[in-house]
């Protein structure tokens, strides 16, 4: 995981953790689902660039508290909370499109990057050869009134 319960604390206070984790009924294994799930969710925007887990960073701590901290909420997060989780997770796309890096941080091989084409089990149909359609084809069809 990106971060603890204890950099949860420090960055948002003993109390405030404290409560969060009132609202479950075993709230410390709340937290520690949160934080896995913050890892997990920063994971699949970070494995698009880098070889995952990545090493620790204040950054990424910084990223992983505010995801579980709004996921603490239980989605009744508004306000500050609400805002640092969008601010996370527009830093997260931002880093999977290249917008944005990783310090430290080795980014994967052309190689080693994966693919988002997806090949259809099924062939499309006899006649189809890939190209795609344009208006004069579609002028030729039937207009439906």
């Amino acid at each position: 995981m990106y971060a603890t319960r204890d950099d949860l604390v420090g960055r948002f206070g003993d109390m405030a953790v404290g409560q969060l984790e009132s609202m479950h009924d075993d709230g410390l294994l709340a937290t520690t689902n949160a934080l896995s799930d913050a890892t997990e969710k920063m994971n699949s925007y970070l494995s698009i660039r880098y070889k995952t887990p990545l090493n620790k960073t204040e950054h990424l701590k910084l990223v992983c508290c505010n995801i579980a901290r709004y996921l603490l909420y239980m989605n009744d997060a508004t306000g500050e909370p609400e805002d640092r989780y969008k601010e996370a997770i527009t830093w997260l796309k931002d880093v999977s499109a290249g917008r944005a890096n990783v310090t430290f941080a080795e980014p994967l091989s052309p190689a080693e990057q994966q693919s988002t084409y997806i090949k259809p089990a099924v062939p499309i149909g006899d006649s189809y050869r890939g190209q795609v359609f344009g208006d004069d084809v579609f002028d030729k069809m039937p207009s439906i009134k």
